[in-house]
């Protein structure tokens, strides 16, 4: 996986259900949305956090097979659901079928009626309890069993979302992938999709700002400079290790800064003395009375000498700026935002 070493690693997730690898994508313009990403989602509910624009997204769009990278493999080890920021809805559309299970039920029901048409004991196959599971998945989402013979336009809009994530839980999907859920839901619509989450069975994979529903998952990843890393444990955990660590990036940065300004000074003192000593010499060399040769081979002599210092103070000094890129690297830019 694609991550600081220094980020805690899942342990709750046990085997992944979702690896990336290398996966890119460019949309029509050229323009590049996810660039060589690799990481891994375990079988359990992950928060996916990171800035406005960093791919998230994207990321969910390509995991559901909504989308397929321009390079790179995106492995799953069962079919995903995916449920979008903007849900798009037909009003005339039964909430059944929102929930998935309209064809069955509507088959169902023709043949309590009398129709043995066999078009309908296959539509039915072995689903003979659909419209008692369907109650049950609303009634556990706080919602009344009765909507299952209403529309979705008599629905709220915070219903209709959470009616949704019902239907996803009714079919079994062995993984959800949720994009900002709660955006627009008033608060008891939220409590009932917090309510679904708690008891989510499956692999569920969130993104969202909402702080309190990151803080029921599991793991906590970051999409951040095109890197995935994750984090085991929920956000607010993920945001105190994340801010202890930049706490200890910048202390680093100070360090590796003044470590810079020491051997450069170093460097430049010893330049100075090395000037004063080759002046000296040379006034030397003009006032003693010695063959040439001999002052020369002396001169010579201490000319390599100095060589061997500069190189040795110039790489003391390159050395230094190269922990300070290092620790640079590690301080963010975003360090402050909070979600």
């Amino acid at each position: 996986m694609s991550s600081a070493s220094s980020v805690p690693s899942s342990a709750s997730a046990g085997a992944p259900a979702v690896v990336l690898d290398r996966v890119g994508f460019s949309w029509p313009d050229g323009s590049r949305a996810v660039d060589a990403v690799s990481g891994a989602f375990g079988a359990a509910r992950t928060g996916l956090v990171g800035r406005n624009g960093a791919g998230k997204t994207t990321l969910l769009r390509l995991i559901a097979g909504d989308l397929l990278p321009d390079d790179g493999v995106v492995h799953r080890t069962a079919d995903a659901a995916f449920l979008p920021q903007r849900l798009t809805l037909d009003v005339d559309r039964p909430v059944a079928d929102l929930l998935g299970v309209g064809p069955a039920l509507r088959a169902l029901r023709a043949i309590e009626s009398g129709d043995v048409d066999p078009r309908h004991f296959d539509a039915v196959g072995d689903d003979w309890d659909v419209e008692a599971r369907a109650g049950v998945a609303l009634a556990e989402a706080g919602l009344s069993p009765a909507m299952l013979d209403r529309t979705v336009g008599s629905l709220s809009g915070g219903e209709a979302i959470v009616a949704a994530v019902a239907g996803i839980r009714l079919r079994r999907t062995g993984i959800t992938l949720l994009d900002e859920p709660t955006n627009n839901l008033d608060g008891a619509a939220r409590e009932r999709l917090y309510g679904m989450v708690r008891t989510w069975r499956g692999t569920l994979i969130v993104v969202s700002h909402d702080t309190a529903l990151l803080d029921l998952m599991d793991d906590t990843a970051e999409l951040h400079a095109g890197t995935l890393s994750v984090f085991g444990g929920p956000y607010s955990a993920w945001r105190e290790w994340l801010d202890a660590e930049q706490d200890a990036a910048r202390q680093a940065e100070r360090t590796a800064a003044q470590a810079v300004r020491r051997e450069k000074r170093d460097r430049i003192q010893a330049e100075t003395t090395l000037a004063r000593r080759l002046a000296m010499g040379k006034k030397a060399q003009r006032n003693a009375r010695v063959p040439p040769i001999v002052a020369g081979g002396k001169m010579r002599a201490a000319q390599v000498s100095a060589g061997k210092l500069r190189v040795e103070k110039s790489a003391r000094e390159d050395a230094a700026r190269e922990v300070l890129a290092s620790a640079e690297r590690r301080v963010r830019d975003d360090a402050s935002v909070r979600i």
